[in-house]
């Protein structure tokens, strides 16, 4: 068949499923794309076994290797050429309906090996099977002696050669003296990648993952009438002594690749990706049902109630940004003013969004506040409901607000400095960061700059700020509410940048990119007790604040001394205090571990005794503050999850085991491996896993519908951690030192802290394991199932029975969707590696 028939131009009506990302052309096989590119990329993957030189195409290399072949002894010796070729497993007398159907490599024992793995039936022909002669197992060492599968080489030189060589597929699984040729010099056994059908364009970023080239006259022409489109090819399978987990622990890490493809930190930007996509969902469903259906409103934390003023004032505002088109619809079917309070209401007593931490709701009341805010809100307290409908809503309120708020930026600069515009923005950005959707994720990332320049540009990260407020005795009526009102007023601002603050840190472990917030210049004073910060009237304000002790304190000082939470616990809201040390905290973690990556990357360059002193002194800061802070208050568990995420950063590379899993493709996983296999074998590597399993333990016993957002993160992380971990040590490490009373031993890594866990920790005595799926519905106990970690498969399906048992029953959240179809891909590549 002629090459120049394989490729079309990219406008031709009959044109193929394979691009090329170069030069567009387009390919109906895959094969015939893979070999086109490397005439773009000049890259040589097919290695001469015998002289080590490389070549771009198989069939040249074929020639190449007779050329070896036809200077052998006369003895008949059998030389290295004729060695590698001896390795092509011949076809067999007949396939199997199943293998056929599907274009696999059958055995010729029946049922076939691969039925039997898979354990489906293997339905073949038994009479012709009788009848037909199995092909030959060896070959001659005649080089003019042909075969059932020898492949007529071109005439590109003189005379003509009949010489079966294995494709860099097969190859690669072959093991004795087979060589493979398309990994030079890999650092370690490493699959090929998993080929779907559809166009090749680069991933994101990640450089462009080209597939093994399967050349026409590498097959069997008598097959060609049996290949379609699809995938022609895959690889063989090992010898039945082949162990995946022990001689090959990357094969789930290649497999997985796929799983990242449509993760929600990677945008791929679209033609249908723009700010009025979402603006149908501005108008509800006719048949949706009434409010109280959905949201379950414990208390309300304001008197007020929205009037229509305000809620038309809110319509005004979103269908701004509308195109004209679809006006009368949003207009037509807007939510009504007892949907919206509903929204208000929830977005303020949610554990989860934690509104009034920043928004005084004592002092609030929506008929006196900015729409803006208030749209915000709502759309805050729609995407926590688990009404599709509600948080279509939200998404759309959201883009609207994206638009509406900076118009008034531009057209008052004075605007910059108002209050209640730079909440409904940062609240908006929040929306945007747990959405689950690739494109808000993006542009929230981007946008936080912004705000957190009109905070710092107007002082308000400076302790000059917030002067003192003085309340005198005599002080009452008018006048007393006036200076409450000035205090909550700047209290507000003091609250949002700490809510800044921790939108960064949490920004910055999401997306692992660098925290725009300096802990150095946060100086202002941290916020003032909630006592003073709940008071519902202007007397009880006064009473509490001529209570209070009047000094104030910044984070620098808890920092100084993390003992403070406990003695001066009282002059602060400890939880505001807490979650200010440990996003300063973070930013510390993270300065480490980027230069900690720098050091692994150039370890002749730097001397990492700095950098282990830092990070001891750090280590010893954060169990300090541990020590110090109440695990059984309200906020405890918030607080001491987010310090073990903190911890297991600071033991890990994580940017390392997200490119092994797969997430930049091949290339980049293959890079990272043998520095995990350092790290695998270490204590940090066990200090990090004990880290995640404690992290899983805080998971399970967080009340329904609170495992989402920056827990969600946190539990994708550990899970993650734990699963590189099992799939790298199983192979990697030696059978773990035990003693006499430890033999056997299983270490819960979600388990209280006990003298075996510490073992294992220091030394690495005992069999590390985390609870299963039955210690999910209960209270951790002894009586669980174990899960251990040499198993990857079943430790990734328990983190997301994790999360998905916060939401059992109901719809998940955008962001816990995409982790959970994310983990169930790593799930499903770890199985097949260990049961392929």
């Amino acid at each position: 068949m002629a090459t120049n028939d394989r490729a079309q131009p990219a406008g031709a009506p009959d044109s193929g499923l394979f691009q090329c990302g170069t030069c567009m052309r387009k390919y109906k096989r895959l094969d015939h794309l893979a070999r086109h590119v490397r005439s773009h990329t000049q890259t040589k993957p097919f290695q001469c076994p015998i002289c080590n030189k490389a070549f771009a195409r198989t069939d040249i290399l074929k020639r190449h290797v007779a050329g070896h072949s036809s200077t052998a002894g006369s003895d008949g010796s059998s030389t290295a050429a004729t060695r590698y070729s001896q390795n092509i497993p011949g076809r067999v007398s007949q396939a199997c309906r199943s293998c056929a159907s599907n274009h696999l490599r059958c055995s010729e024992q029946k049922p076939c090996v691969r039925c039997v793995d898979n354990g489906v039936e293997c339905d073949w022909d038994q009479s012709a099977h009788m009848v037909l002669t199995p092909p030959r197992t060896g070959r001659s060492n005649s080089m003019d002696e042909p075969t059932g599968d020898a492949i007529t080489v071109s005439p590109a030189v003189d005379g003509q050669y009949e010489q079966g060589l294995p494709s860099p597929v097969t190859s690669r699984m072959t093991t004795g003296s087979t060589i493979d040729v398309d990994m030079d010099q890999a650092p370690g056994p490493f699959p090929d990648w998993t080929f779907v059908p559809g166009q090749w364009t680069p991933m994101g970023s990640a450089p462009f993952e080209y597939a093994p080239s399967i050349e026409l006259e590498d097959i069997d022409l008598r097959f060609l009438d049996d290949y379609n489109v699809n995938i022609p090819f895959e690889l063989a399978d090992p010898s039945p002594a082949f162990t995946p987990a022990a001689t090959d622990p990357c094969r789930a890490a290649a497999l997985a690749s796929d799983a990242f493809h449509n993760c929600h930190w990677r945008f791929r930007p679209n033609a249908q990706d723009n700010g009025s996509a979402e603006e149908h969902n501005l108008s509800l469903p006719s048949d949706h049902r009434p409010p109280e259906s959905h949201l379950r409103l414990d208390r309300r934390v304001t008197g007020v109630k929205l009037n229509v003023s305000s809620r038309d004032k809110i319509l005004t505002t979103v269908v701004e940004s509308c195109r004209p088109e679809n006006l009368s619809r949003a207009v037509a079917s807007f939510p009504s003013v007892d949907l919206l309070d509903s929204l208000l209401q929830y977005s303020l007593t949610s554990p989860v969004a934690r509104l009034d931490s920043f928004l005084h709701a004592a002092t609030f009341n929506p008929n006196e506040k900015r729409p803006e805010l208030l749209a915000a809100m709502a759309a805050r307290g729609a995407m926590l409901t688990a009404d599709p409908a509600l948080t279509k809503l939200g998404h759309a309120i959201q883009e609207s607000l994206r638009f509406a708020i900076p118009k008034h930026w531009e057209r008052h600069n004075s605007l910059i400095r108002d209050l209640e515009l730079v909440q409904s923005f940062i609240i908006s950005l929040e929306i945007g960061l747990w959405s689950g959707n690739g494109r808000k994720v993006e542009i929230s990332e981007s946008f936080l700059q912004p705000p957190l320049t009109m905070l710092r540009r107007g002082g308000k990260l400076r302790w000059s700020a917030y002067p003192n407020i003085i309340v005198r005795d005599d002080e009452v009526g008018e006048e007393l509410d006036r200076t409450w009102r000035a205090w909550v007023h700047q209290e507000s601002f003091k609250r949002l940048v700490f809510r800044v603050m921790r939108h960064d840190a949490d920004s910055s472990a999401a997306l692992l990119v660098n925290p725009l917030v300096s802990y150095a210049e946060v100086q202002l004073p941290l916020p003032a007790p909630e006592a003073l910060w709940a008071a519902k009237t202007a007397a009880e304000w006064k009473e509490a604040f001529l209570e209070a002790d009047g000094r104030r304190h910044s984070v620098v000082d808890f920092i100084e001394e993390p003992g403070k939470l406990q003695t001066h616990g009282g002059l602060v809201d400890p939880a505001a205090t807490g979650l200010a040390f440990l996003s300063c905290t973070w930013t510390l973690a993270w300065e480490l571990v980027q230069l900690g990556s720098l050091q692994r990357g150039r370890p002749g360059r730097w001397s990492g005794h700095l950098t282990a002193s830092r990070r001891d002194e750090l280590l010893q800061l954060l169990g300090h503050f541990r020590i110090a802070m109440d695990p059984y208050a309200p906020y405890g568990q918030e607080l001491t999850m987010r310090l073990e995420l903190t911890l297991l950063h600071l033991h890990m590379p994580f940017e390392d085991i997200q490119l092994f899993a797969g997430m930049e493709g091949q290339e980049q996983a293959r890079e990272v491996y043998p520095s995990l296999t350092e790290w695998v074998g270490s204590k940090e590597a066990r200090s990090a896993i004990w880290h995640a399993g404690q992290i899983l333990r805080i998971a399970r016993g967080l009340p329904r519908t609170m495992l989402q957002e920056h827990a969600a993160t946190t539990v994708y992380h550990a899970g993650l951690c734990l699963w590189a971990y099992g799939l790298l040590s199983e192979s990697i490490l030696t059978s773990p030192l035990v003693g006499p009373g430890d033999i056997a031993q299983d270490i819960f890594l979600d388990g209280a802290d006990s003298l075996h866990l510490q073992r294992f920790v220091q030394f690495g005595t005992g069999r590390p394991c985390i609870q299963g799926a039955r210690a999910i519905e209960r209270q951790y106990g002894d009586d669980g199932d174990v899960v251990h970690l040499r198993r990857p498969d079943l430790v990734m399906q328990t983190v997301v029975r994790v999360l998905e048992a916060s939401h059992d029953g109901m719809s998940k959240p955008g962001l816990v969707y995409q982790l959970v179809q994310l983990m169930e891909g790593l799930y499903r590549a770890s199985r097949r590696a260990l049961d392929p």
